[in-house]
């Protein structure tokens, strides 16, 4: 894509497969009763709507032609009561498959939300955040339709289909063959369509995860585009990428609209094939008036779930594409997590011939010798981007040198576990972040420690006025700490950094 956002989320792997396939269906296992009950329900809305024709047969031929009424009566009431049941049979399918849509729903963010919390930081690196909440959001969504959408729905009209072909032949072999003749160009029209419209669905959801991604951005980045002056330039881009976005969006809708409109073009050769070779029959006498008018009516329905069926298929296409995307992040390796605890020794800190490189071809760090002692206080001086951060990066696990050794006392760090490591450690980043919530819940996530403790921390800091300001500890912050100063931020960060009483303390900033 343009402006400096990479192609990530292109995918080139095939349509959906028998692997990704399982994968979903196994989601599915823990919901399997509903599911099960949903599908048991198909076999009886086919029913309701195989007998609807055939009673308006019966209706015609015993009774609308002959001129007799005796009996019809009862044959309108089932007709009535058939498209009662239809409809209450269509009502709880309709939940159901949509009830475990929602927890399959539920299941994907919850999945994809812990194991993005579990990523090492070289993940979101390469990965705008507007991407990642498109994987979890519009994703999501289109996988929830596979079920209830796709899946469900396309196994009923199939059995919908069997159901009227069966009827058509016990009714006229004849006729049912007229019929059918349409059915071999369908297929050949759906096997062209397919290659193009998967791959409609996939830059589709490409692009949007680009948008996104690009919006994000320059929402945090705000200041810096008035600052700069960069609103013209700013929707200039957001343009171009709107317009990719709407123009591949397009694309889905053609082929969709051609399938839909070829389908119809089918289903009116049919009937009108079936009026010709049908008409003939009722004036011979071969076949009555009641059963051209059911073969109308079957043929109609016959096209229905044809017509559906199209329409799921660009649904099952933009599904394809988006489990591929989802199941891509969960795939993604977890950040590498060691068993050992945190050593408690004296707090040496040593690194031996450190090398370190963010893209594997230039370096940051080569052979970097340095030892801290306990209670040691050491200021890295340096020119931009000579590593200092780098450093502090790699003592907090974040990234994992590719030569040499970090160890604590002794221990190599790649032996703890990352989180004890880091309860030990207070860290002060260049870009101070606060959540949006209240003053405590920054200052001490974990709830270890009470009113007293966190006041005296606050006045150490010097921030005891400010907190007054917010309404204390429970005085609100908003996204970002914004309504704070960035000097306060930064104060309000170094508290949180000394909140735990760490045995290691890093500011990555002079002014800390």
């Amino acid at each position: 894509m343009r402006h400096g956002h990479t192609e990530l989320d292109t995918v080139t792997g095939r349509h959906l497969d028998w692997r990704l396939f399982r994968r979903f269906v196994a989601m599915v296992r823990p919901y399997r009763g509903q599911a099960v009950i949903a599908l048991g329900l198909l076999p009886f809305i086919a029913g309701a709507k195989l007998v609807q024709p055939y009673l308006i047969k019966l209706l015609i031929d015993n009774h609308i032609v002959p001129g007799s009424l005796d009996g019809f009566a009862g044959l309108a009431l089932l007709f009535l009561l058939a498209l009662l049941g239809e409809s209450l049979l269509l009502f709880a399918q309709g939940y159901l498959v949509q009830a475990v849509g929602q927890r399959i729903m539920a299941d994907l963010r919850r999945q994809g939300f812990r194991r993005m919390l579990r990523l090492p930081t070289a993940f979101f690196d390469r990965h705008p955040s507007g991407r990642l909440v498109t994987r979890l959001t519009s994703d999501v969504e289109n996988v929830g339709e596979l079920f209830g959408a796709g899946v469900i729905a396309s196994v009923g009209d199939i059995v919908t289909l069997i159901g009227i072909v069966a009827v058509m032949f016990w009714l006229s072999p004849p006729l049912t063959l007229v019929a059918l003749a349409v059915v071999p160009p369908l297929l050949v029209i759906l096997y062209l369509f397919r290659r193009n419209m998967r791959e409609a669905m996939r830059q589709v959801r490409a692009r949007l995860a680009g948008l996104n991604a690009f919006i994000a951005e320059r929402i945090a980045g705000i200041g810096e585009v008035r600052l700069f002056g960069q609103q013209r330039r700013t929707l200039d881009e957001f343009e171009t990428l709107q317009n990719d976005y709407r123009d591949s969006t397009f694309r889905t809708i053609e082929w969709d609209a051609a399938l839909y409109s070829l389908v119809e073009v089918l289903s009116a050769v049919a009937i009108a094939a079936i009026l010709w070779k049908g008409g003939g029959e009722v004036l011979t006498g071969i076949a009555s008036f009641g059963t051209l008018v059911a073969f109308i009516e079957y043929v109609q329905k016959f096209f229905i779930p044809l017509r559906d069926l199209s329409a799921k298929y660009s649904v099952l296409q933009a599904s394809n594409a988006s489990l591929e995307r989802i199941f891509e992040l969960l795939d993604e390796p977890e950040e590498p997590v060691g068993s050992g605890d945190y050593p408690q020794g004296t707090g040496e800190v040593r690194f031996a011939g450190v090398g370190f490189s963010y893209d594997g071809k230039t370096p940051v760090l080569k052979g970097m010798d340095l030892r801290i002692g306990p209670g040691e206080r050491v200021a890295l001086v340096g020119a931009t981007g000579s590593g200092k951060s780098t450093l502090t990066r790699l003592l907090l696990q974040f990234y994992r040198p590719q030569e040499g050794r970090i160890l604590i006392d002794g221990v190599d760090l790649q032996e703890l576990d990352p989180a004890e490591l880091r309860r030990r450690i207070g860290w002060v980043s260049q870009e101070p972040f606060l959540f949006a919530g209240t003053l405590r819940a920054n200052l001490d996530p974990a709830g270890t420690l009470d009113d007293a403790a966190l006041l005296a921390l606050l006045a150490d800091c010097g921030m005891e006025q400010v907190a007054e300001r917010l309404g204390g500890l429970e005085g609100l912050l908003s996204e970002r700490g914004r309504n704070l100063s960035s000097g306060e931020r930064q104060l309000l960060c170094l508290a949180r950094a000394l909140a735990n009483d760490p045995a290691l303390l890093i500011l990555d900033e002079a002014t800390s």
